[in-house]
């Protein structure tokens, strides 16, 4: 799985470590969702816009908007109008001008969208020389010009008319957060990503001064500081989390800006904040306990207004973004529930009474914009017919996940209480919508159909299977690699007829078959673990054995399938040979040349896949004209350490012969 988290705060979760992965183009009507009208209001907000990251490495970042107007919400609006979703976790969200800005960090871009139409106008891509992505973290703007900090160390900016990087400075180590105050930016240097190391985290704040884009000092601060954003009075304040968050030592400080020096530390913990002039509304999350708290704190005195903002009995579980609508001054909470289902967003004045609530926005709401203009993005369209024909696979046939940490999440098409064939009827929602699929460990595989078969055209490639692997290496290495995640690939025609994938199965031979990187005839078996919530065991035919670990970061009560009844689950295949390698911390997912999915990222030609290359039992080629099913199986038996298993993810299949018909 490709699950690489790290000591960072993203809303009231941890935030997620290194990857690029690409977010291409989806040829194909997206997905829409929109609302019965409702009659909600918030004095002088014309739009709402709810920015979601998603799951690391899941490619599922989503953009929503509420039309206070229309009483009309349009679910993935990003999506809708660029006919392609947004990306791997999408960390903010900025409305400046006439233009929206997506900081994107996994997929390392910046997205910059039309307001009027809701398109976007410019991918930019945060790379460094050697091709390296530089995973954006946060985003704000001073005159003509966007600055973005990001995890590699860099502040870029961006000329908001032309779109271009012009600019480049280095700060400290992995900023997470950045604000301008008094013609200056702060950025805060939070060494997240080597909490783990001998160094361990960094504890400063760098001001860069605009005028000559240079660092011109460091502040020190409390450890790991994230959150940055200015005041009243030429003050700024940051967010600390401490050595290691799990400790919670948070504390909340503010910088004079006329001096540039930390002049007080206040005494209550602090996660998360919303400024509304003197008063912050602050939160905090005990991950021991998994209780939160939301106050509010008079800045000036020190003191504890109210240690409970929340009047009315409104509970919310996981606050994960807490913002103030600068239109209306109330107060705007997301909750992201258990950081793996939709997640969220409440309305409250600032008596502590709930306005109203938008359930099930987004996978991990983080971030909210408000317009006092209404835009003309296509939020009145008619959804397509869901019964018609389409290049991309339209139902689930079959899926049966091995264990892993991803699995009874959302990730896994399950939610708390389904049975199987309610887990099969949501996989093939989460097709259709182009959402991920996770197959969990080794084995774990899924079956999809399409509307017509996909014909066998020779020579050409014939179909697509679009995951999430990407690239972070390579241009100095010569050899591609990032968070591939090999799965294998076989075909089969409904030779019978009865619309049942019951006929033969053909393995497609990728560029490993017949070579000493692959095991034929494999077979492992899962244990159900007892506790539930245990390591899940498993022993194969070549006399080995080990376990799909538990991480800190996925604690649902188990990792073995909750809707399987069998106490053991076996799986049969071929293995290939362990692609992840840990590069001084960091695990690299190294790419087969050929011929499997979640292999290469769905830009490259690696994604696809031709019917030439299929091959039965005895290895010998197998001539078909067309294909009725595709199956696909995690192909790997690997631990990535701290990164959890190696598993294949699919968010679907596409005919690539479509359109010619």
């Amino acid at each position: 799985m490709k699950q690489k988290l790290t000591h960072i705060i993203i809303g009231g979760c941890l935030a997620l470590l290194s990857a690029l992965a690409a977010c291409d183009d989806l040829e194909d009507k997206p997905v829409l969702i929109i609302d019965p009208p409702m009659a909600l209001t918030d004095e002088g907000t014309a739009e709402l816009y709810v920015l979601s990251e998603g799951l690391f490495n899941q490619n599922n970042s989503t953009l929503a908007r509420y039309s206070f107007a229309k009483g009309q919400r349009t679910d993935n609006y990003f999506q809708l109008n660029n006919r392609r979703g947004l990306g791997d976790t999408a960390n903010d969200l900025a409305l400046y001008g006439s233009k929206l800005y997506i900081v994107v960090n996994v997929s390392s871009t910046v997205e910059v969208v039309d307001f009027a139409t809701g398109q976007s106008l410019r991918q930019i891509k945060m790379a460094d020389d050697e091709g390296r992505a530089r995973q954006p973290r946060y985003i704000t703007f001073y005159g003509d010009k966007a600055y973005v900090c990001s995890f590699d160390g860099t502040v870029a900016r961006i000329d908001t008319t032309s779109m271009d990087i012009d600019g480049l400075v280095r700060v400290g180590r992995n900023p997470d957060g950045i604000c301008v105050q008094n013609g200056k930016l702060y950025v805060s240097n939070s060494g997240g990503l080597d909490y783990n190391t001998a160094g361990g985290v960094d504890n400063t704040v760098s001001v860069v001064d605009i005028p000559t884009f240079r660092e011109t000092k460091k502040i020190t601060v409390g450890y790991n500081p994230g959150k940055i954003q200015s005041g009243i009075d030429n003050d700024v304040y940051v967010v600390s989390r401490g050595a290691r968050i799990m400790e919670g030592d948070y504390r909340l400080q503010r910088i004079d800006c006329t001096t540039d020096a930390v002049v007080r530390t206040y005494d209550e913990p602090v996660l998360n904040f919303a400024l509304d002039g003197p008063v912050a509304y602050i939160y905090t999350h005990n991950y021991n306990t998994k209780e939160s708290a939301i106050k509010v704190l008079d800045l000036n005195a020190g003191t504890v207004l109210r240690d409970n903002f929340i009047t009315d009995g409104t509970t919310i579980s996981t606050p994960y973004a807490i913002q103030i609508n600068p239109l209306s001054s109330n107060l705007y909470i997301t909750d992201a529930r258990n950081y793996t289902v939709w997640g969220d967003v409440y309305c409250f004045d600032l008596e502590g009474r709930l306005r109203f609530r938008l359930q099930k926005i987004g996978l991990n709401p983080n971030k909210l914009v408000f317009s006092d203009r209404a835009s003309q993005g296509d939020g009145d369209a008619t959804p397509e017919d869901p019964n018609a024909p389409t290049a991309f696979a339209n139902r689930v046939l079959d899926y049966r996940p091995a264990p892993g940490q991803f699995i009874n999440t959302a990730t896994s098409a399950y939610e708390e209480g389904f049975s199987e064939a309610q887990v099969l009827a949501r996989a093939t929602e989460w097709v259709k919508k182009k959402w991920t699929l996770s197959l969990g460990a080794y084995g774990g595989s899924l079956t999809v159909g399409f509307s017509q078969p996909i014909r066998h055209v020779g020579g050409e490639y014939d179909f697509k299977v679009w995951g999430n692997a990407s690239y972070n290496t390579g241009a100095a290495t010569g050899r591609l690699g990032g968070s591939a995640e090999p799965g294998i690939v076989l075909v089969s025609k409904d030779a019978n007829g009865n619309g049942l994938p019951d006929d033969p199965w053909y393995e497609l031979a990728g560029s490993e078959y017949g070579k000493p990187t692959e095991t034929r005839d494999y077979e492992i078996t899962y244990y159900r673990p007892q506790p539930a919530n245990a390591d899940v065991r498993w022993t194969d035919n070549q006399g080995g054995e080990g376990y799909v670990y538990r991480n800190t970061y996925h604690t649902q009560s188990s990792y073995y399938p909750a809707w399987e009844t069998a106490g053991q689950l076996t799986f049969r295949g071929t293995r290939l040979a362990d692609n992840g390698i840990d590069e001084n911390g960091t695990w690299v997912g190294y790419c087969y040349d050929w011929g499997y999915a979640d292999n290469h990222p769905n830009s490259t030609d690696g994604s696809k896949f031709k019917i030439d290359w299929a091959v039965d039992d005895q290895g010998q080629p197998v001539q078909l004209d067309q294909i009725d099913f595709v199956r696909i199986y995690t192909a790997v038996n690997q631990s990535l350490g701290w990164t959890g298993e190696s598993s294949t993810e699919v968010s679907t299949v596409e005919d690539l012969h479509f359109e010619k018909q």
